[in-house]
């Protein structure tokens, strides 16, 4: 309780200052999940954006490393990084990693090859004679994540380009994938006559919760978790997130070798 209390004294008494002002400096582990984040877009991509600003309130800078996911993850739990940018709330995750407050909130979908894969579902069972294709790493929600340790349909690949190429070729026919990263994908990567092979269908699978993700354990994680959440409560009162969401729509983030018309969503 003490602790918690210093906390919050500590945080109501932090300035907003610049980063030549800045009293701590952090390392975050990051990936390449466009257009949220990536070493090739504006601020690291939206999410990095925000997560940076929200740090900046309390008078915090930060770095971002990037890497996959399973090593950003490893390397937080040993103590290498501060945070990871960033993560879906999994409950089986919370033995190991606090969840900040809410950073946004996506839509998972499913993506299927047309000629292969269903025009709609309503249970995962109903996916059972379909080969499903899921990132190698990823914790998925609760339900499709015992889904996919059950089944006996899953095909596991490195990344979610290799699964999206995977799925036009039809060496998969379905591929859960948030929703606006695998439009811009196939947006960004593949030509018309590929990704007219594939769509999204309907229903959502869920609607989750993203967050920066600080490992337990750590002398200075109750600290982190909670500077990060003051400074994004500030962010969502001056409407900063409101605006970096207008920019991310605009595809004021994107490469700029790599634009996207984000007027074709």
């Amino acid at each position: 309780m003490r602790f918690l209390i210093t906390l919050t004294l500590l945080c109501a008494l932090v300035p907003l200052p610049s980063f030549g002002h800045a009293w701590l400096k952090l390392k975050i582990a990051t990936m390449e999940y466009a257009p949220y984040t990536s070493t090739e877009m504006q601020h690291d991509g939206y999410i990095n954006h925000i997560i940076a600003d929200a740090f900046l309130e309390t008078g915090v800078v930060v770095e971002f490393v990037s890497m996959s996911w399973e090593d950003a993850l490893e390397a937080a739990k040993s103590g290498e990084y501060d945070a990871v940018s960033y993560g879906n709330f999994v409950r089986a995750r919370e033995d190991e990693f606090f969840h900040s407050e809410p950073i946004t909130a996506e839509s998972l979908v499913f993506y299927v090859n047309k000629n292969a894969g269903p025009e709609n579902w309503r249970e995962l069972s109903d996916l059972s004679e379909h080969k499903m294709g899921v990132t190698d790493g990823y914790l998925y929600n609760d339900e499709l994540a015992s889904y996919i340790q059950a089944g006996s349909n899953i095909v596991k690949n490195s990344d979610d380009d290799t699964n999206l190429r995977a799925l036009i070729q039809g060496d998969i026919d379905v591929f859960p994938i948030d929703e606006l990263t695998g439009w811009y994908l196939l947006e960004r990567d593949y030509s018309n006559a590929e990704r007219n092979k594939v769509m999204a269908i309907k229903p959502f699978i869920s609607t989750v919760t993203t967050h920066l993700l600080i490992p337990k354990g750590q002398s200075d994680s109750q600290l982190i978790l909670a500077l990060f959440n003051k400074g994004l409560e500030s962010l969502t009162l001056e409407g900063k997130l409101t605006r970096f969401k207008r920019l991310l729509k605009e595809g004021y983030y994107q490469h700029p070798q790599k634009k996207v018309n984000f007027d074709r969503r």
